[in-house]
Parts: structure tokens; C-alpha cells; sequence
């Protein structure tokens, strides 16, 4: 950030300079007004703060002058005093300055400072859908909104927007609401906020120069974020579009924060594949939603053979890089809608909702075959499988799966490992199943 001091005291020059080097932004300083205004052309400063005591001129007469000026115009204007009174300040914001401050109070003028120039020197980037049929008022909107460095798609038509209109190819909507055409601005609105009904997510901005109060009410009842009269003024256009841009950016932070935390709980790091945590929250939805029980759900359970050995002899590293290879293996058969889960150590297990014991067994045998042939590590590997189901319309429950699964594992076990045995859970026949 680029910001332009402008007082007569070179002690709370020097104070300036150095709190703005130390925060890593970029100060020019300037002992009288007229040096001050001449350098808002060559600084290209993005905040000034300005004394109000200056000694060609006083604060009031550099703020008017430098909204004057092509750089000046957007200039977020801070005017410093010793004595800000409500008189003092009328007259400030009459003269254009942007806020006043205490100047005996640095620190904290320095960080209220810092947050008149954040939203813009933030907003690298940005794409928004821009609606208006009048094409003075876009190439007016287009000059306005250049400093913030955004791309602006526009359209003269709704309908002709909402046709191009892709949530992840646009940051936010600004549209006015009485464009031409068989879709309105209004319907416009209703229409993306049907497809984006989280506000968050797609900020839209709603343009009129009618400025009826039922009109905005309504529009907000059908999701805009904010609305604009025109004409509008370029710096608070700038302002509040960048404000729903960097809380969509934050929000957006949030989600991501929240779903690698959620990855964290509920993802085993080593295999990629879901953990017992997560399997909590599938077999809720294979046993507790509404019609779940109407279809088949079978459950393959497995144990690497020997698995204790193998660390042993070669090392955990090595463990690890064979329950690496079995996750991704696993996660390649998996069709969609199937849970693949390491439960515990070897143990691992997969989900298969609409498959009966039949169709398990079979896709057991050959997990069990790609299992042997895949000598993950360069070792030899098999492992011993359990399979079960639920018939459509039974009241087995997760546990009863899991209970027969383990069962027909240590069956397998039993058998030499390196095979396949299928359970019926206690509500089918209960006698052991094989089939060839």
C-alpha cells in the first residue's frame, strides 16, 4: 500500500515514516499542501492522510483539491486534527475528505488508516456479470470500477446473461433491473439466485435509477445483496462491491477451512480411505434415511494376511507403502455410492449399497485375486475376506453386519487365509455360504 502524508511537523513526518516501512507498505511525505497535491500525480498514493494545519493552506482546501485531480478522485482521504469536533467534520466531508482523525493518537490513526485502503489493494482479481442495455451507463460503470483491476463481462440482455451465467466462472452479478428484453433485471435475479440460493456464494447487486422503497424490498426478498441508485457516486460503487467480493473470498476460505478439517476427521491419511469417523456418518445413511432399508446393502470385510510379519521383517515404512497400494486399489473398484473404509490397522472394509451376498462374493473373489497379483512393495501379499448382507426390507442393523463380516473373516482364517467366506447376517439363513 502506497500512502501520502502530508503534515508540517517533520518529528510526526519522521513517526509516519517509520510505522509505514515497518508495516511493509511504501510512504511519501510532503511538508506543505502544494507539494502534497503535486505528488498525488507522480506517488500514485492509494491512502493520504492530510493535517488539517498546513502551511500554504489548510486540510479542507487539499482535500478539495485533490478530488480535483485524476488520482485524487477515489482517494480514500483521511484529515488529521487535533481537535475533531462535529463542526470540524461537516466541513471535512463537505470538502471531500473520506473520514477525520485524532492526529495525537498515531498508533491507532495508523491501523484505522490501514483499513481505508485494504478492500481495494486486496481485490487483485474478480470476474463479474455486468447487466445494463444503456450503453453510456456501461461505459461509464467500466471507467468507474477500473481501479479495482476486475474483469467485467457484459450484457445488454438478461436473458442473454443468464444463458452465459456459470456460478464457478463469476464472482458476483450487478444488473440493473429494468434492462429491455423478455427477462427483467428482476427476473434475472430470481432465476440466478434459484441456482445460487446461498447469498454468500454469489453476491447480486440490483441497479435502478427508480429509487422506490417496494421495489427494493421486494428485491431483497428474492436475494440481491445490495442495491444501488443512479446515478451512483464511482467510490461508494467501488466500496460496497468490494466489500460482498472480500467476504465472498473469506467465506469461501471458510468452506475449504471447514472441509479440510472435515477431511482431517474423517479421511485415514495413509490410504486415502474414509475412517471409522466417517463410517458413523454412512451407516446413518444407509440405515436411517427414509427407504435406505428397501434396497440390498452387503458389506465385504477384510484382513491383510501375515500383515504383523511383514512389519516386522521389513520395517513400518514398508508397512505403510503396502497399505498405501491396498487404499488406492481399493478406491479403484469402488463403484459410485460404495464406502471403502480402513477400519482398523489391516482391517479394511467397503460399503455396497444395492448389491445382495451373491453379487459381494463375487466382487470379494476378485478383490482377493488383484490383492494376490499385486505385490504391493515388491512383496507377496493375500488377504482373507468376510462378506454379508442385509435383504431388502430387514431390520439388520450396522453392527449385525459387522458382527457376521468378522465372523466369516475369522472363518477364512480358519480355512488357510486367503480366501473368500460369505455370512448371512441373523435375520437370513444362518448357515455359512459359499459360492463357486
Amino acid at each position: 500500500m502506497r500512502i501520502l502524508v502530508v503534515d508540517r511537523s517533520r518529528v510526526f513526518r519522521a513517526l509516519w515514516s517509520r510505522m509505514v516501512g515497518t508495516a511493509g507498505h511504501e510512504a511519501s511525505m510532503a511538508g506543505t499542501g502544494a507539494e502534497g497535491l503535486a505528488r498525488l500525480d507522480i506517488f500514485r498514493a492509494e491512502l493520504a492522510c492530510v493535517s488539517l494545519s498546513l502551511p500554504d493552506m489548510d486540510g479542507l482546501e487539499f482535500c478539495r483539491a485533490a478530488r480535483k485531480k485524476r488520482y485524487g478522485r477515489g482517494l480514500p482521504l483521511i484529515l488529521l486534527t487535533s481537535n475533531p469536533d462535529m463542526r470540524i467534520r461537516e466541513r471535512a466531508f463537505a470538502a471531500g475528505a473520506t473520514d477525520v482523525h485524532d492526529r495525537t493518537n498515531i498508533g491507532e490513526l495508523f491501523q484505522q488508516a490501514e483499513r481505508y485502503a485494504q478492500p481495494l489493494e486486496n481485490l487483485h482479481s474478480g470476474r463479474i456479470l455486468f447487466v445494463e442495455d444503456s450503453p453510456t451507463a456501461a461505459r461509464y460503470l467500466r471507467r468507474a470500477l477500473e481501479p479495482m483491476g476486475i474483469d467485467i463481462v457484459h450484457y445488454a440482455s438478461a436473458s442473454d446473461a443468464l444463458a452465459a451465467f456459470d456460478p464457478s466462472q463469476f464472482d458476483l452479478v450487478l444488473s440493473d433491473i429494468l434492462v429491455e428484453g423478455e427477462l427483467s433485471g428482476m427476473g434475472l435475479v430470481g432465476c440466478i439466485r434459484q441456482q445460487c440460493p446461498d447469498m454468500t456464494e454469489m453476491p447480486i447487486v440490483a441497479m435502478s435509477g427508480l429509487d422506490d422503497q417496494h421495489q427494493r424490498a421486494e428485491l431483497f426478498r428474492l436475494g440481491v445483496n445490495d442495491f444501488i441508485t443512479k446515478p451512483f457516486q464511482g467510490d461508494e460503487l467501488r466500496t460496497r462491491l468490494c466489500n460482498l467480493l472480500n467476504n465472498k473470498r473469506l467465506m469461501e476460505e471458510v468452506r475449504l477451512q471447514r472441509q479440510k478439517h472435515y477431511e482431517m476427521a474423517m479421511v485415514d491419511p495413509l490410504t486415502g480411505l474414509s475412517n471409522r469417523n466417517a463410517l458413523t456418518e454412512f451407516a446413518s445413511r444407509f440405515f436411517d434415511e427414509p427407504c435406505s432399508r428397501e434396497q440390498p446393502l452387503a458389506l465385504i470385510l477384510m484382513d491383510l494376511d501375515h500383515f504383523k510379519d511383514i512389519n516386522d521383517r521389513h520395517g513400518h515404512l514398508v508397512g505403510d507403502k503396502v497399505l498405501a497400494a491396498i487404499g488406492e486399489l481399493l478406491r479403484a473398484v469402488a463403484a459410485p455410492g460404495e464406502v471403502p473404509v480402513r477400519f482398523g490397522g489391516e482391517e479394511l472394509l467397503i460399503l455396497m449399497p444395492g448389491n445382495d451376498l451373491f453379487d459381494a462374493h463375487t466382487r470379494a473373489e476378485d478383490l482377493r485375486q488383484r490383492i494376490q497379483d499385486l505385490r504391493p512393495a515388491g512383496l507377496p501379499l493375500t488377504a482373507s475376506f468376510g462378506v454379508t448382507s442385509r435383504e431388502p426390507g430387514s431390520d439388520v442393523e450396522i453392527n449385525d453386519l459387522f458382527r457376521a463380516a468378522d465372523e466369516a473373516v475369522y472363518n477364512a482364517k480358519a480355512q488357510g487365509r486367503n480366501c473368500v467366506v460369505s455370512v448371512p447376517t441373523r435375520s437370513q439363513e444362518s448357515t455359512e455360504q459359499h459360492f463357486g
